[in-house]
């Protein structure tokens, strides 16, 4: 939750970058007032920033001439680089500086854990950008052929260059309001990217270049590993992430949360701070009644949440907070719940956001089955599936036969029985303005993104990949991160960890989904440590119309704009008739979540363009998109 600020000066004035980077730092306040800046060469400085009395404020220096280090990072393994190393003791930004001594430019390749570094080699005159595996910290970066600035936040970029100002792009634009981003690296503006998650930034000699430093590659287990072996990652990896203040865990009634909550319980000197929500208004979505069996099963000190209460937050409000468009439904809740932990004293929260992807829902198997002729089995195994993802076990069962069947004549008359599977494949970008899409080439792009993700050994590994490694998961943790930060909490995710991702990817399907059971790897290592009632729950509680209600509730002024006679600028983007059509069915409660995600994009990136929730009012950049 600190502030990292780096500038290079390539070819403007090598005075300025001190000040560069105090202004970069100052338009970050919520990540900490705590701030330090060293000029370290001409035209090169770097600067940190923390939270008043929270950790060690950089940036570092093992020793006088040698690399300096600014930037967050959380080392899970720390200890076992400390020994490698013969370090007695050391903090984890000193041990990258000894690691970097060691080993140069592959130092990301022995760092496990959270990061988001920024390192300048004195003797190479290099500035070397580094973002961990899954992009739990933020990273961003501006190139001009004057300078480089980095920093954690897309405001901190803007104040970096005050004579330049940001252009929206019109790409980013389409793929927001479509919910298909291609790519992580694109940001709201053009010219201001963000570091995906396992690269690499590396300026040197007045070049800047991009590089990837790993990527998530397993090879497939023939044999499940025992489930003790997942339990042992979770366990340590919950462990890791508990050390460095006063922790808490967010605890739903589902398994990750409800995981996490039992091994941070049995970890903590004292009753454990857990945070959940209650909703007396929707008990169809209220989880109070599996909250209290884990409760019951563990050390805790419950911290409730009435869902009333978390009903506010406008949409300029949002944005302010944000520094740009978003997307994240249950955002307003999420605020809440980070307030209230830091109220209970909480600084480091621990959640189980990511379970679902590491851990699987393993739904190849189906299609292995239908390759293996199992007929009654894949039936029966439909029924998990639809109770969780909704739809009929019938399409289920032949879209499994149709692709995954041996024989070419059952496949084809699996396809021609499937009537109900054959899907509008324009529903994405229905709500978009045809004139958009068709100069962005967004269907192109998204067919492109879509092919280059089918990586893996077999379809069960690359469904597996294309879900941890989907653009959308490193911006989902930085709204996140942003919301936590402006309460003083660090969110940590334990099911994050490279060992313990591994590990599940390369698990056979058959292991990921048993027994017609969804997500068996967890449900397996968790026998005798969740309550059986929550761990062979099989619904996945459904929040839309808390995001419904709230909607309703506080962006009534902002629908009411779209609906109107004079919608503004967001009506060169959006087909209005299809927006103003979903907010109708929305007011007449009818259950549609596609026309909610979709009129929920339209009323930021609306609020945005009016430019009445920032003092960048941001202009658009019609040239061809790059």
């Amino acid at each position: 939750m600190s502030a990292l600020a780096a500038f290079v000066t390539l070819g403007g004035d090598p005075g300025e970058a001190q000040s560069r980077v105090l202004s970069m730092l100052s338009a970050m306040p919520t990540r900490g007032t705590e701030l330090r800046v060293r000029a370290l060469t001409e035209g090169v400085a770097l600067g940190h920033g923390r939270p008043a009395g929270r950790g060690g404020l950089g940036p570092w220096r093992l020793r006088p001439g040698g690399p300096v280090l600014t930037g967050t990072v959380r080392l899970d393994n720390g200890p076992e680089l400390r020994r490698a190393l013969g370090l007695a003791e050391a903090s984890d930004a000193e041990t990258v500086l000894a690691v970097y001594d060691r080993w140069g430019l592959d130092l990301p390749l022995h760092l496990d854990g959270d990061f988001a570094l920024a390192l300048w080699d004195p003797v190479t005159a290099r500035l070397i950008g580094l973002r961990d595996r899954f992009g739990v910290r933020p990273f961003l970066y501006r190139a001009t052929p004057q300078a480089v600035a980095v920093a954690s936040g897309i405001e901190a970029l803007v104040a970096a260059f005050p004579a330049c100002e940001p252009a929206l792009d019109e790409v980013w634009i389409a793929e927001y309001l479509s919910g298909q981003p291609t790519c992580a690296r694109r940001t709201v503006y053009r010219g201001i990217s963000r570091l995906e998650p396992a690269h690499m930034l590396l300026v040197e000699k007045g070049r800047t270049e991009v590089r990837r430093y790993w990527q998530l590659e397993v090879a497939p287990r023939r044999r499940a590993d025992p489930p003790e072996a997942l339990l042992e990652l979770l366990d340590r990896s919950v462990t890791a992430r508990m050390q460095g203040g006063p922790v808490g865990s967010m605890l739903s009634g589902g398994l990750d949360s409800g995981t996490v909550s039992m091994l941070a319980s049995r970890r903590s000197e004292g009753p454990l701070p857990v945070i959940s929500m209650k909703f007396d208004d929707h008990p169809e979505i209220d989880e109070s009644e599996w909250i209290a069996k884990i409760h019951a099963a563990g050390r805790f000190r419950p911290v409730w949440i009435d869902g009333r209460d978390a009903l506010g937050g406008d949409v300029a409000e949002l944005l302010a907070e944000q520094g740009g468009p978003f997307f994240a439904p249950n955002l307003a809740t999420s605020r809440w719940l980070y307030r209230r932990a830091a109220e209970a004293g909480v600084e480091i929260l621990l959640d189980g956001h990511g379970g679902d992807e590491v851990i699987s829902f393993g739904v190849a198997r189906l299609t292995e089955l239908a390759s293996e002729a199992q007929w009654r089995t894949l039936w029966q195994s439909t029924a998990a599936v639809s109770d969780l993802f909704g739809g009929s076990r019938r399409e289920f069962f032949l879209n499994s036969m149709a692709q995954g069947a041996q024989s070419r004549w059952l496949r084809a008359m699996a396809r021609r029985l499937n009537v109900g599977a054959k899907r509008d494949p324009r529903a994405w970008r229905q709500a978009l303005h045809p004139a958009l899409v068709a100069r962005t080439g967004l269907v192109q792009r998204v067919q492109e993104a879509a092919g280059a993700r089918k990586r893996g050994a077999t379809d069960d590994i690359r469904q597996h990949v294309a879900t941890l490694t989907a653009p959308r998961y490193p911006t989902t943790l930085e709204v996140l991160d942003r919301a936590a930060t402006l309460c003083g909490i660090e969110p940590r995710y334990p099911f994050l960890e490279r060992r313990l991702i591994e590990h599940c990817v390369a698990q056979p399907a058959a292991a990921k989904f048993h027994d017609g059971m969804t997500r068996a790897l967890l449900r397996d290592a968790v026998r005798g440590l969740l309550p059986d009632e929550v761990r062979l729950r099989t619904s996945k509680t459904n929040f839309t119309p808390n995001v419904r209600a709230r909607m309703l509730t506080s962006w009534g002024d902002n629908l009411n704009r779209i609906a109107g006679c004079n919608p503004g600028r967001i009506g060169d983007y959006v087909d209005l008739a299809v927006i103003r059509e979903g907010i109708q069915r929305l007011r007449a409660g009818e259950p549609d979540q596609p026309a909610l995600l979709q009129t929920m994009r339209a009323v930021v990136l609306d609020e945005w363009l009016r430019g009445g929730s920032s003092a960048l009012a941001p202009r658009l950049d019609r040239r061809t998109p790059a």
